[in-house]
């Protein structure tokens, strides 16, 4: 305690956890000036004055700013604070619904890693599938070219006019096996691994194939998934689902991507 038992601007600035630097900031905008000044020009500030410090660290941890704030200075009033106060809280509720999808998208691709890294070493394996949703496109108008980007092009700008999240990994999706075999490099349509998709996947056993390689590279895949289902007696059906597992995103060298193609085993 210093100057008439008040708060020099350093004891203060201590017992609030506002910085000095915004203490003297605040003072110069009119927003908190110190209770008095000495004759040296420093600031002093009063015990009462910690409330109205305490208020405006609430304030500004809930998003309000400084303009909000400086006219709300001399008229404060509970309607004026309530309409502050609701708009800063849907302005939260946004980046709050934002980061969820964000984590919602880094779940994805950290679920799809970790699956690539305990099939990095595997050609053809059975495995058991949780039913999940995705979001499907539209059936694709070029299913003949010798490539999926003009097909994967329109999926894209189609999906980004009607307001999805395209950062979602992107996958390929064949109408059923036949397809698959006749133009690997060719899907019948494109989907966003998003789990929040009206698309379900079924679960049960899928027959797995895995390939490395760039974009659109097979490279025999589904003839050595049909093969394996020939010699092991199983009878696939329903559609065929592309995913790359491992791709740009942990991996720099494209020609080590790693694609999985899935289709369901009909179970008697």
């Amino acid at each position: 305690m210093s100057f008439k038992g008040l708060l020099s601007i350093s004891e203060f600035s201590k017992l609030t956890g506002i910085p000095r630097s915004k203490l003297i900031y605040y003072d110069e905008i009119g927003l908190f000036p110190a209770a008095e000044r000495g004759d040296n020009n420093y600031r002093y500030y009063t015990l009462n004055q910690i409330i109205i410090a305490g208020f405006l660290s609430d304030m500004a941890s809930f998003g309000i700013s400084l303009k909000e704030l400086l006219a709300t200075k001399d008229v404060r009033t509970p309607e004026i604070m309530l309409d502050l106060l609701e708009r800063a809280s849907k302005e939260h509720q946004k980046k709050i619904a934002q980061l969820r999808e964000t984590l919602s998208v880094m779940g994805v691709m950290i679920k799809l890693i970790k699956e690539g890294m305990r099939a990095s070493n595997a050609d053809i394996e059975v495995l058991d599938y949780a039913p999940h949703n995705f979001i499907l496109g539209k059936e694709n108008l070029h299913q003949e070219a010798s490539t999926f980007y003009p097909a994967w092009l329109t999926f894209m700008n189609s999906a980004q006019k009607a307001g999805l999240n395209i950062k979602y990994p992107v996958g390929a999706y064949f109408n059923d096996m036949d397809r698959f075999v006749k133009n690997p490099n060719m899907p019948s349509r494109f989907y966003f691994v998003n789990p929040h998709g009206k698309t379900l996947r079924e679960g049960g056993k899928y027959l797995a194939g895995y390939v490395r390689g760039f974009y659109g590279q097979a490279d025999g895949l589904p003839e050595r998934m049909l093969n394996y289902a020939k010699e092991h007696g199983l009878k696939l059906a329903g559609p065929v689902y592309n995913t790359f597992l491992l791709d740009e995103i942990c991996i720099i060298d494209h020609e080590q991507y790693l694609l999985r193609a899935s289709i369901k085993i009909v179970e008697d």
